[in-house]
């Protein structure tokens, strides 16, 4: 970019937007923005980065009236977790050079910009053969990573959706509503089925090419995260909680053995789905953690974080069926809904494991709090079919 490439919302102003949405073809040579207006959004919403509205004048030519930035978080902790997950650089290529050939409505990437170091494959290497350590090293590793919050400049600047109407995790949804979600979910799944899984990038592999260290992060947090949910969990699904101690690593390792691969969303949630005046997902956004893997932890994901604890376990079923009708009218005749039922109950357990990361981020108060709490409740529903 011919500017300094801005590492705050603050540092965003007319002339560096001018020159990046020129460069990307956003705007026609020689037109010039006189203002940016900035309004912040997603307050609660999302964890790992700081986003913005940018309404924009015009003192030659026209674009855009707004588009939406995002950046990574100020919050040092946060931020330091998501460097050590890539998630900045997974998120810009996704942009980049992933999802052009994926079936998904998503908002278009004006600026996608990520100053790689040129040792962002190594990390991964390093990762790869630390697998080998024990436990204990693992997790001393696990916790020094999380320290470092030195994240490159990177920054997108995307559509601003402001004509659709955005999902809310916190109010949840209906039946109808999900049911549209998953059809969405469906859809991108169908498409990076199997053989056609984008390949492995550094930026983009699996959860099982590290399973150890994501069991180390585990461990680092079992205790946080069993103190927080005792009281919010049924004394059965307490004990399952409990039981990921032992079996999380091997539950890794089977799930992704034995079900088929496409590209995960991996934070497919309401607040991260748009919809249409029709009830219809029109955009879905937050691709920071997309990786490769078993299309039912998507599923599993939404119904755990996203519909009411009352509702019964007959119309989860409905949806699970309507959910692999979408991946058989888009093609997938490799997976009855038999193993789909029994990949879901899986999954579930699977999530045990991979929610107790959330004891390493910031959420700060009112929404962010109110957001993690409703979604360990409406967990703890949805587990009750496994007791």
């Amino acid at each position: 970019m011919p500017q300094t490439t801005p590492t705050t919302l603050a540092d965003i102003d007319a002339t560096w937007l001018t020159s990046a949405l020129t460069e990307g073809g956003t705007l026609e040579p020689g037109t010039q923005i006189g203002a940016v207006e900035q309004e912040r959004l997603g307050e609660g919403e999302g964890f790992m980065g700081e986003i913005a509205r940018l309404r924009l004048s015009y003192v030659s030519g026209s674009g855009p009236a707004s588009v939406v930035a995002k950046v990574p978080t100020s919050d040092e902790t946060n931020r330091a977790t998501g460097r050590s997950l890539g998630i900045y650089e997974r998120e810009v290529r996704a942009y980049d050079t992933l999802l052009a050939e994926v079936d998904v409505p998503r908002p278009r990437a004006h600026v996608a910009v990520y100053e790689s170091r040129g040792d962002e494959g190594e990390l991964l290497e390093q990762m790869i053969k630390a697998e080998r350590l024990p436990l204990w090293l693992l997790r001393r590793l696990v916790r020094r990573e999380q320290t470092d919050a030195d994240v490159p400049p990177c920054i997108l600047v995307l559509d601003d959706l402001d004509t659709l109407s955005m999902g809310d995790q916190v109010a949840g949804c209906d039946a109808p509503r999900a049911a549209s979600a998953l059809t969405a979910a469906a859809r991108l799944h169908a498409s990076t089925w199997g053989d056609r899984c984008p390949e492995e990038r550094h930026w983009f592999v699996g959860g099982d090419v590290v399973p150890r260290l994501f069991h180390a992060i585990y461990l680092d947090n079992r205790k946080t995260f069993e103190r927080r949910v005792k009281p919010m969990f049924r004394p059965a699904v307490y004990e399952l909680a409990r039981s990921v101690r032992r079996s999380g690593l091997e539950r890794i390792r089977t799930l992704h053995a034995r079900a088929p691969r496409c590209l995960l969303h991996a934070d497919f949630r309401l607040d991260n789905l748009f919809f249409d005046d029709a009830g219809d997902v029109a955009s879905v956004i937050d691709w920071q953690s997309c990786n490769r893997g078993p299309a039912v932890l998507d599923v599993a994901y939404f119904l755990t974080g996203s519909v009411d604890p009352s509702t019964p376990e007959t119309v989860i079923d409905d949806l699970l069926a309507h959910y692999h009708a979408g991946l058989v009218d888009a093609g997938v005749h490799d997976y009855p809904l038999s193993q789909l039922r029994v990949d879901y109950d899986e999954a579930l357990l699977l999530l045990l494991h991979r929610m107790s990361g959330l004891d390493t981020l910031e959420f700060g108060d009112d929404r962010g709090a109110e957001l993690i709490d409703t979604w360990l409740l409406r967990m703890d529903a949805r587990l009750a079919r496994i007791t």
